[in-house]
């Protein structure tokens, strides 16, 4: 009895290596139609087009950027996780809870401006796109700078306002962080 025990747990052990070799190791592949949007994090102004959220139509608009057509998939699958409304001239962005990867940082949420010409007697926002991480800014910016080469002013959330050329910039919110692109002086 005592044998016909041993070769079962030598059974079980033999089963557990084989399912363990059929599991993957590495993490699962997320989209990463940020990079194709923003593609050099610095000067990330759009040379023409642009993108942003209407919500008389309920869509986000996609204005002659050159996307590949997965990446202009992306954004549209976003569209049903979005309940922006107009109440004034002005407002803020449109915030939509997704995940992505952005040059090796994971984020979680995604900001585009809101533009509408009927909707609450029509809106809109200022002209930046923002991904939200989880992690410090000190490894944001160390992918980023890793990947492309870019390396990115850091600033902090209370300090002053930021006096850079660039158009991107990643702030520190302590225990997470936010890349920012600014269209603004590009309208």
């Amino acid at each position: 009895m005592f044998s016909f025990l041993f070769s079962l747990q030598g059974m079980s052990v033999a089963m557990l290596f084989s399912t363990a070799a059929l599991l993957p190791t590495s993490r699962i592949a997320v989209d990463k139609w940020a990079e194709k949007l923003f593609p050099d994090p610095v000067d990330c102004a759009f040379a023409e087009g642009g993108l942003s959220y209407n919500p008389d139509d309920k869509e986000i608009l996609i204005n002659n950027l050159s996307l590949p057509e997965e990446a202009k998939q992306s954004l549209k699958a976003m569209e049903s996780r979005i309940s922006a409304t107009c109440t004034s001239n002005e407002g803020p962005p449109v915030v939509v809870n997704t995940v992505g990867e952005y040059f090796g940082s994971r984020f979680n949420q995604f900001s585009l401006p809101i533009y509408a010409l009927n909707a609450g007697g029509g809106c809109m926002s200022d002209f930046y796109y923002s991904f939200t991480f989880p992690e410090k800014a000190k490894t944001v910016h160390d992918n980023i700078l890793q990947r492309t080469g870019k390396d990115l002013k850091v600033i902090t959330e209370s300090g002053p306002k930021r006096e850079f050329e660039e158009d991107g910039w990643i702030t520190d919110y302590g225990t997470y962080s936010k890349y920012t692109c600014s269209m603004i002086g590009y309208g």
